[in-house]
């Protein structure tokens, strides 16, 4: 026999319904008379949101004035919301609810790496000291650096324990071989090194596998230890936004690979910042981002080109920015830069658009690169941003690049 704890109809759910209900009917009268409902706090936004009365009471490109601090340094920054855009958002559960869409008007104060370069190397079992090589398995690059069937040898002095990693090879096709080196870690939270090695053309001591672009089950992707990785789930930057740790507490790595970005030493988390009534109203809303086609999603491990996060802050994508994406499905364009870009069709990569640039919140004639969440997908160590002229490319994970975060009220 069913036992009923609560009733169906919840007591809260039913005061909830009747507070929204009359909310609902307070915007509907002034509107009708002519007076504009003005919301007094940013709870009252979000009742307006939760109301479905959103696009009655706001229009896109109004703006909602909220502090941000950078807790590290203490400097106090008024930040401009930009209503871009109106819809429905996802909740993990399942639920879909109305919600308006707010971006950051300026770039925020400094930039973070969209992800580190990674190490090439994850010592499951550990690693004696001794004498060790790689081969390069792709040639990649016009300078003659990177050549597919070189093999280079390094010397480790101290061991590596298990769950150990190696970072080198940094910039491979851009770098001289002469200048690579070999990074030794004891764990992948380890920010200091355990020793820093030459590199030399060679293939003395034991091999550690064949460093190429897909990774060949022993090492990592030549691109990744390179550049760093383009993967919005896996990114130190998605981390930082959607953080309330201090300073060195806000990244954990997502991978064996993974290593960690130099801000997390200075910086707190992005979530720091706000005030605790606007920290309230956050929700995780669902999030779509296509996958590179370089180690992510290929034709022959068969996984799925969109992923989907739940976030609570996120970097719009190229749809969202009103620019033709790789691949479809990563959200709707908002209005606002549809707008701002002054075209009936979407704007194109690698072409510049000097009206959709962002300017730095400390200084509002700066403009600013800013990073956008779309991976190039065609490698697994550039993403997406749009350059201080206002030029749309990609450039390399590793850069800190400054960013214009949003998120969906509902």
């Amino acid at each position: 026999m069913s036992k009923v704890t609560k009733p169906v109809v919840l007591d809260e759910t039913a005061k909830q319904v009747v507070a929204q209900m009359q909310l609902q009917n307070e915007i509907l009268t002034s509107l009708a008379s002519g007076i504009n409902y003005k919301p007094t706090s940013i709870k009252d936004v979000l009742n307006v949101v939760r109301a479905g009365q959103a696009s009655k009471v706001f229009q896109v490109g109004d703006q909602i004035i909220v502090p941000w601090t950078d807790i590290a340094t203490r400097q106090k920054y008024d930040v401009p919301l930009d209503i871009v855009a109106f819809g429905t958002s996802a909740l993990q559960d399942g639920e879909e609810l109305p919600s308006m869409t707010v971006q950051w008007h300026y770039a925020t104060p400094f930039g973070v790496q969209f992800n580190q370069y990674q190490a090439f190397f994850y010592a499951t079992e550990g690693l004696a000291a001794g004498t060790y090589y790689i081969e390069i398995g792709t040639t990649w690059g016009d300078k003659g650096y990177c050549v597919a069937g070189k093999k280079y040898q390094f010397t480790l002095t101290k061991p590596v324990p298990a769950g150990g990693q190696l970072a080198g090879f940094r910039g491979a096709p851009d770098q001289a071989p002469s200048t690579w080196k070999v990074y030794s870690y004891n764990s992948k939270t380890a920010v200091d090194a355990i020793e820093t090695v030459p590199v030399t053309e060679g293939s003395s001591g034991t091999s550690l596998g064949v460093l190429k672009f897909g990774g060949d089950g022993k090492l990592n992707c030549l691109q990744r230890t390179a550049y760093g990785y383009n993967r919005w789930s896996q990114s130190a930057m998605r981390q930082w936004l959607n953080s309330d740790k201090g300073v060195g507490e806000w990244w954990t790595p997502q991978n064996d690979y993974d290593r960690c970005p130099d801000q997390l030493a200075t910086k707190a988390g992005f979530l720091t910042g706000f005030d605790a009534d606007f920290l309230e109203i956050l929700r995780p809303t669902k999030v779509v981002t296509a996958l590179n086609t370089v180690t992510d999603s290929t034709s022959s491990n068969s996984v799925e080109p969109l992923e989907t996060t739940y976030d609570k802050i996120y970097l719009p994508a190229l749809e969202q920015m009103s620019i033709e994406p790789e691949l479809a499905g990563e959200g709707s364009t908002w209005d606002y830069w549809k707008r701002a870009s002054n075209m009936t069709t979407k704007m194109k990569k690698w072409q510049t658009y000097p009206q959709i640039r962002t300017f730095a919140i400390e200084n509002h004639t700066s403009p600013q690169h800013v990073r956008l969440r779309s991976a190039y997908r065609g490698l697994s160590y550039d993403a997406w941003y749009v350059y201080s002229c206002g030029y749309v490319g990609s450039y390399y994970a590793i850069y800190a690049y400054r960013c214009a975060p949003a998120c969906d009220f509902c």
